[in-house]
């Protein structure tokens, strides 16, 4: 998914955390986007709502007709819905500013709204599925995926699936609440607070607590221990490197001595 780098004003693709919503009944999970019962309904064409950095409100309201546009829908596709009529053909209005009723001679469908020109339709609209719901225990019978809250003493994990990395600890503690109390400390009685281990160094064969930023060496010099597995594996890449070049570097001094030794003896010889 793109998202903002404010720093450099660019947008740049990013692989997006497990469970953000990335359909309508979709989430993403291990960097792929996959249908999902708990997932939240949403328009595909307009899932995150209008881009921040633009005044839809201002732009669209002065004239409707922007919306036509595929640039401007995508930009501003929450508002552009929230004005839309149910008229085929005309779904906002005239697509040309300063229409007249002379217009609906030769222009009706640039002047559709001028000219009440376009089908009227019933919009449908569809109703909310039911969200299933997991089993748990006597303790906790009933686990309903609604939104984020968090985690209570005895709460099981409710996305079991997703609980494999403490990653998800950092993200949707709450998806995993059994999973991360394994992991994390809980400072309360009452609710289960998440904190970051107190260790200074990675563990053998701790996991990337973030692999979305386990994809450069320089995470290793600035935040190794969010990418223990990573950098773990590239410091014996490393190690097995340097002792690769130690070898080379002693078969070549070898190879040059014994051909001086073999010049000079020749030398001496004549």
């Amino acid at each position: 998914m793109l998202c903002a780098d404010v720093l450099r004003g660019l947008c740049i693709p990013q692989i997006a955390l497990t469970g953000t919503s990335c359909g309508d009944g979709k989430v993403c999970i291990n960097g792929q986007c996959v249908s999902d019962p708990y997932a939240p309904q949403l328009d595909e064409n307009c899932a995150f709502g209008d881009r921040p950095s633009y005044s839809c409100s201002l732009y669209i309201n002065d004239f409707m007709g922007n919306c036509y546009s595929t640039l401007s829908y995508r930009a501003c596709c929450d508002t552009c819905n929230n004005v839309s009529r149910p008229v085929k053909g005309c779904e906002y209005g005239d697509r040309i500013i300063d229409c007249t009723k002379d217009h609906c001679l030769n222009s009706q469908v640039d002047c559709c709204g001028m000219c009440s020109y376009g089908t009227p339709f019933t919009p449908t609209y569809s109703t909310r599925r039911s969200t299933p719901k997991r089993l748990a225990t006597t303790v906790n019978p009933l686990v309903l995926f609604t939104s984020i809250k968090e985690c209570e003493p005895g709460d099981l994990d409710l996305r079991p699936e997703l609980c494999t990395n403490t990653s998800v600890c950092l993200t949707k503690s709450s998806l995993c609440c059994h999973y991360c109390s394994l992991h994390y400390n809980s400072s309360t009685t009452s609710t289960t607070q998440l904190t970051p281990p107190n260790d200074t160094e990675c563990v053998v064969g701790e996991p990337d607590l973030s692999p979305q930023l386990c994809t450069s060496p320089s995470i290793c010099q600035t935040q190794p221990l969010m990418c223990c597995k990573y950098c773990s594996s590239r410091d014996n890449s490393a190690s097995r490197l340097s002792l690769y070049t130690i070898w080379i570097d002693l078969y070549y001094s070898i190879s040059l001595f014994f051909e001086l030794r073999s010049i000079i003896i020749c030398l001496l010889g004549r």
